[in-house]
């Protein structure tokens, strides 16, 4: 008989007395029969979830929020708009603080927004430590820019509304956390330029802060937080809910679903990327970029007709060497030639087709970034779409390397090794003494006769000390389960053989506690 999952409980249900805490299993008070008492809670943390005019649960930036009311999602006439309160390049948002957060558990933001003279929001949350946010397209419903985020979720609504939520990890156990919410124009950019005071920006309703892995159902609060208690529904064939007609199996066919851990490893697909580092990267006007003679900006392009260059200071990567970043652009026409990329010292190679082209690099100087660079590919053609970010920007993983061996982050994890020197990456988790554990990677080998090194520490005292061939060619998936002691503290794989020269892939790493519990009967 599977014990009590998620919930608690039921207090004095059918005028009974509480059920044992790990025993949901007891008898009803007139016929005697097993009856099963589980109720789910979920409670909502935010403040007057529907009212963000009140002052002391709402702060705003720039913006103001009158009395006048607007139909919401329930089609009452509750629903917020937040206006634009001053004019120009700035912060358009509205922020709750004061929340309570406990590190290693996991949290849902979510908020109903529609658009208003923007088409975008931004939902985002703050530990004291870590920011947690996505970027939410209010015509098509498109998540970007996101960031140390599990999950995000959109659900789309009647009347142009959406329930937009992000789901993370706190890593900090606090009581001033905050949630925001950010009317902006486009992803990305959390400085839109609004030229009129008292515009509607954004119509925001229901906003909700709970302990859970993905947004449940909205729970409407005023002066406090506010808890619900769900009965199970009596729908199984097994297990009797309300009294009647109980006859249990001996051995029952369904013993419920199980729970599914959270991933404790941040960024572990390799995809986090910072916020776009250059101005006007679309070339909507003739600005922000300095050109030499054979290059020009009009109508939401930059051409070529053949040597010279065109370059922009980047405030971000100035005097920054060693940072990476990922340089993305679009070559829309091209007659001959091509064009290089140097971005702060990382030089691309020749670029001639016509399309989308991506590169990988680190900064070695503070030279800007340049694009054509005379004598280095001469295009004569058009460019657009210039991106600019930097890979891994809260410094998830961290890598070491000697001599000419080397570890970089770019759509992946990749070591290389030559001739017996060190490298290696490892990222630090939050294990605990005594629990057991799954790690999951994918592995990609170029069919070496080396090994590797894969430890939950970075020395050989941890839990796990595994040794991995790369003797095969392609892509393998390796998983280990390992009981942690008081050293489990990290990932951490290296080279394992003392010389030779080879390199290998390491991609989606995921962590995840082994002990699974039921969550429902």
């Amino acid at each position: 008989m599977p014990r009590q999952g998620l919930g608690h409980s039921s207090v004095d249900i059918y005028n009974m007395v509480t059920p044992g805490t790990d025993d949901p299993v007891w008898k009803h008070p007139a016929s005697g029969q097993l009856m099963v008492g589980y109720q789910e809670t979920r409670t909502n943390s935010v403040l007057h979830s529907q009212d963000a005019t009140d002052a002391e649960a709402w702060t705003k930036a720039a913006t103001s929020i009158d009395s006048t009311l607007y139909e919401a999602p329930d089609n009452s006439t509750t629903a917020n708009a937040i206006k634009s309160d001053n004019t120009g390049t700035r912060n358009y948002k509205i922020k709750q603080s004061s929340l309570t957060l406990t590190t290693g558990k996991t949290y849902t933001v979510s908020a109903h927004v529609k658009k208003g003279t923007l088409g975008f929001a931004r939902i985002k949350s703050h530990d004291g430590s870590i920011a947690f946010k996505a970027d939410f397209n209010l015509t098509t419903g498109a998540v970007t820019h996101t960031s140390n985020t599990i999950r995000t979720q959109v659900d789309v609504m009647d009347d142009d509304w959406y329930r937009c939520s992000i789901t993370f990890q706190a890593t900090a156990t606090t009581s001033a956390a905050y949630i925001e919410v950010f009317a902006i124009s486009t992803a990305g950019d959390s400085t839109p330029d609004v030229a009129v005071s008292g515009v509607i920006l954004l119509y925001v309703w229901g906003f909700q802060l709970e302990e859970n892995s993905e947004m449940s159902t909205y729970i409407p609060t005023t002066s406090s937080a506010r808890t619900l208690t769900t009965p199970l529904n009596d729908t199984s064939e097994i297990w009797d809910f309300d009294g009647a007609d109980l006859m249990p199996e001996e051995k029952p066919s369904d013993d419920g679903a199980w729970e599914v851990s959270n991933n404790l490893v941040l960024n572990h697909d390799y995809a986090d990327l910072g916020s776009e580092l250059v101005t006007n990267g679309t070339f909507d006007a003739d600005s922000n970029w300095t050109k030499d003679a054979n290059w020009s900006i009009a109508n939401g392009k930059a051409t070529s007709t053949g040597s010279g260059r065109m370059y922009q200071s980047i405030p971000g990567l100035e005097g920054n060497v060693g940072t990476v970043v990922q340089v993305t652009f679009d070559i829309v026409e091209r007659t001959s030639g091509g064009v290089v990329v140097n971005c702060y010292g990382g030089v691309s190679s020749l670029f001639n087709t016509v399309g989308t082209h991506s590169f990988v690099t680190t900064t070695t100087n503070s030279l800007n970034l340049y694009f054509n660079n005379s004598g280095q590919g001469n295009l004569v053609g058009s460019i657009d779409n210039i991106s600019v970010k930097q890979v891994d920007p809260n410094d998830r993983w961290q890598l070491s390397s000697s001599g000419n061996s080397s570890s970089s982050i770019t759509d992946k994890l990749t070591i290389s090794v030559d001739n017996g020197d060190f490298a290696s990456a490892s990222q630090t988790l939050s294990l605990s003494n005594g629990n057991t554990y799954e790690l999951s990677f994918n592995l990609t080998s170029d069919n070496s006769s080396k090994s590797i090194a894969i430890r939950d520490h970075s020395s050989a005292t941890g839990g796990l000390t595994e040794t991995v061939s790369l003797n095969f060619t392609g892509t393998q998936t390796k998983s280990f389960i390992f009981t942690a002691n008081a050293n489990s503290n990290s990932f951490y794989t290296k080279r394992h053989t003392a010389s030779g020269t080879y390199t290998y892939s390491i991609d989606n790493v995921t962590v995840k506690e082994y002990a699974i519990t039921p969550l429902d009967v």
